[in-house]
């Protein structure tokens, strides 16, 4: 009688080649998951970095107060989820801050467009707008009071002194 390799003495196989039929797929489905929650955890950290900057709140409450906006939009008037091609950058000592942020009233929707440099403790507002569809942007930098170019709001902290604008 022969006796053959078989049972508790045939050679087995390595972890890998006995459960390759599952490791395989959940390992592939592991690190396309791991990738998807490093993406939502960044694009959440930089949507909240644009959102509790003083250039986006300052701007912000500047366009919620405006009548011309109120009455044109409607009232409540609601910010989107998140901005739009933003970008709260800070190189050699000067900030910026670029955004688009959904609005949307009663009546319309529009879109609230910032473009800021911070000089000094206040933000100069470049563009400072707000576009509907089929209409003339409201323009609300001259809301903000100053030589034309020159507009800018101090920051927005309760024991900060107010900034004189005299340049």
């Amino acid at each position: 009688m022969e006796t053959s390799p078989e049972g508790n003495m045939a050679p087995r196989g390595g972890w890998f080649s006995r459960n390759w039929k599952w490791a395989v797929p959940v390992g592939c489905l592991g690190l396309i998951a791991s990738c998807i929650c490093v993406g939502a955890i960044a694009g959440f950290m930089g949507f909240n970095a644009v959102k509790n900057n003083a250039a986006y709140l300052q701007a912000l409450g500047v366009a919620m107060q405006d009548d011309e906006v109120q009455a044109t939009l409607g009232t409540p008037i609601d910010t989107g989820m998140f901005p739009e091609n933003s970008s709260v950058k800070y190189n050699n000592g000067q900030q910026t801050a670029q955004f688009a942020m959904p609005l949307k009233g009663s009546k319309m929707e529009g879109v609230l467009r910032v473009e800021a440099v911070k000089s000094g403790d206040s933000w100069i507002y470049q563009v400072l707008q707000v576009d509907i569809p089929g209409r003339e942007p409201i323009d609300l930098k001259h809301k903000l009071g100053g030589p034309a170019g020159e507009q800018g709001l101090p920051p927005s902290t309760p024991d900060s002194p107010a900034v004189d604008h005299d340049d």
